[in-house]
């Protein structure tokens, strides 16, 4: 009984981490929006554009722990822990889908060279905090998602640390598209977007096997069956 109530206590912990990640990038992807609008910034609205897809992953982790913390009934016996890992697959189709969105606006930017007249000092600002921010968000979801060993919250916190460098590249884009220098913001942002591809396969892969019960871990299993005999 102690058991089952630290761990729904850590599947709280852990939806309570997703939410308030959430919160904070509605918060980011409303103000990349507005900022990018009124300011005639387009690579910002693409970024505003990629925060609203993160959301939705990190919404959908949040979810997913929640289903998780539900407690057993007759139809479900065993509860719905496997709920997390079966979201955590949806994450990975998110972050799939949200590499080859970043993917085709890099190939538009590899071609299109922004004309800016005045130096962009909001959007500067707004993609310098956005850096910071996925930087804090990212360091606290890897630190409750493996705390709690939450698939989805550790996938989330390895796309927000890319996020970070997504959004590196996005102020060096806007200050490149003022300097009038080409194809450099576009090379950088189609090479994040395979890295971004790369790991959503890789989620929906490893989330896959966990809802088949394959052996992720052979030592493990070792160790155990050694204990045992």
């Amino acid at each position: 009984m102690k058991q089952r109530s630290e761990k729904i206590e850590r599947l709280l912990k852990g939806q309570r981490t997703a939410f308030a990640a959430a919160f904070v990038t509605l918060l980011l992807a409303i103000a990349k929006g507005l900022v990018g609008y009124f300011c005639d910034s387009k690579i910002l609205m693409a970024d505003a554009f990629h925060s609203g897809a993160d959301l939705l992953a990190i919404f959908a982790s949040g979810f997913g722990l929640w289903l998780a913390s539900r407690k057993k009934t007759t139809k479900f016996p065993y509860g719905l822990y496997k709920a997390e890992t079966f979201v955590s697959l949806i994450i990975g189709a998110l972050i799939v889908w949200a590499g080859v969105v970043i993917f085709k606006d890099g190939l538009h930017k590899f071609f299109y060279i922004a004309q800016v007249s005045n130096f962009p000092a909001l959007p500067v600002i707004v993609s310098a905090i956005s850096v910071i921010v996925a930087l804090v968000i990212a360091k606290r979801e890897k630190y409750v998602g493996e705390l709690i060993n939450s698939q989805s919250l550790i996938a989330n916190a390895n796309e927000s640390f890319l996020d970070v460098f997504t959004s590196l590249v996005v102020l060096a884009g806007i200050l490149l598209a003022y300097r009038k220098i080409p194809h450099i913001e576009g090379s950088i942002i189609i090479l994040i977007s395979l890295l971004i591809f790369k790991l959503g396969i890789s989620n929906i892969w490893t989330s896959l096997l966990a809802l088949l019960d394959a052996n992720l871990s052979p030592d493990l299993q070792s160790s155990i069956a050694e204990e045992v005999n």
